[in-house]
């Protein structure tokens, strides 16, 4: 058995390792220069169509657990690009009879909640809702049909915020989408097509699908790449060309109509998975938002994710004020008697 002090060590030396990882970290301002977004154009804005006349009716609910501050209920819409199935999220609902912001959170390659969880009880007890999309498709049939699965997904994510609109205890003009890695390059997109999110926080995310492919070390999309390239009779490159050429809808392609004050980025400068110059393309394709850089890698980031709730929580808050003080300037004058 390991000695007391021996132990005490081992936890200081973590703690130092924490404080130095964390003490290596830039924040990066938003462009002095930016001129704010760019007007979409009309193609873009035929991306945004929905099917609204789909009933919004919950299919499924049940209550998955209790916390001091909020309950955790598990929810499902119809999808509205294919009814028959489900659109699957859990809804952290805080304790209150005020209006609340709300942070939807968006789902990982993996599909893996872990994450999304771990920034939504966060969130909740500081006073927020919050929205866990979970992932109930493969996400490699992004290779296969890369721009029908996009545009799916996309819809999907606005059939939540549809939603969100008809909860009575929730604000729907503050409204924050918050993603790591796939799911953050999901939240970008979505944001372009979209004017009722307010704030975005990206973590990990870059631009240009096809490069990403051609680049990443991620093993599950290299082997699958290698297997459905051998399947076509081509290489990674010829495939990686073949998306470059049916995908129209990409983070790369979309971010410039996204209004880069309302983005805060969160860079990894040692990515293999998503590459760092795939990541400052996309920053530059934003507008150079304001971006907090961390010295770490694509997984070993999860050491610095308390430091990234914190950062994405004050982010939030910051915009959510704002939104507010917007929103209570333009209200009309009370008239006099």
């Amino acid at each position: 058995m390991r000695s007391s002090a021996t132990t005490t060590i081992g936890t200081g030396a973590t703690l130092a390792a924490l404080m130095l990882l964390g003490a290596c970290t830039t924040l990066v301002p938003l462009a002095a220069d930016y001129p704010g977004p760019v007007a979409r154009p009309s193609e873009v804005d035929t991306l945004e169509s929905v099917a609204g006349d789909l009933p919004l009716a919950i299919q499924d609910e049940s209550e998955l657990r209790e916390r001091a501050r909020f309950i955790v209920h598990r929810l499902s819409v119809p999808s509205p690009s294919d009814p028959a199935q489900s659109i699957e999220f859990e809804y952290y609902d805080v304790d209150g009879d005020g209006r609340t912001p709300v942070i939807v959170l968006l789902p990982i390659f993996t599909g893996n909640p872990g994450i999304q969880r771990f920034f939504a009880r966060y969130f909740a007890n500081q006073g927020w809702a919050a929205i866990v999309v979970l992932r109930t498709r493969d996400p490699l049939e992004v290779l296969v049909a890369p721009e029908a699965t996009v545009q799916r997904n996309l819809k999907d994510y606005r059939r939540v915020l549809d939603w969100i609109e008809q909860i009575p205890d929730l604000d729907a003009s503050r409204i924050g989408v918050f993603g790591v890695s796939l799911g953050a390059m999901d939240a970008v997109m979505l944001a372009a097509l979209d004017k009722r999110v307010d704030a975005l926080v990206v973590a990990m995310a870059g631009g240009d699908l096809p490069y990403l492919v051609r680049n990443t070390n991620y093993r599950r999309v290299v082997r699958s790449v290698d297997q459905i390239a051998s399947r076509e009779g081509t290489n990674r490159e010829g495939l990686s060309e073949k998306l470059d050429a049916e995908i129209a809808t990409d983070p790369l392609v979309l971010a410039p109509y996204v209004d880069a004050e309302r983005v805060l980025m969160i860079m990894t400068r040692t990515d293999a998975i998503i590459p760092f110059e795939a990541q400052q393309r996309l920053r530059a394709s934003l507008g150079s938002p304001e971006a907090l850089r961390l010295v770490t890698g694509h997984r070993p980031s999860v050491l610095l994710f308390p430091k990234v709730r914190s950062a994405a929580f004050e982010f939030f808050a910051r915009r959510f004020e704002l939104e507010h003080l917007v929103l209570a300037s333009n209200r009309p004058e009370p008239t006099s008697r």
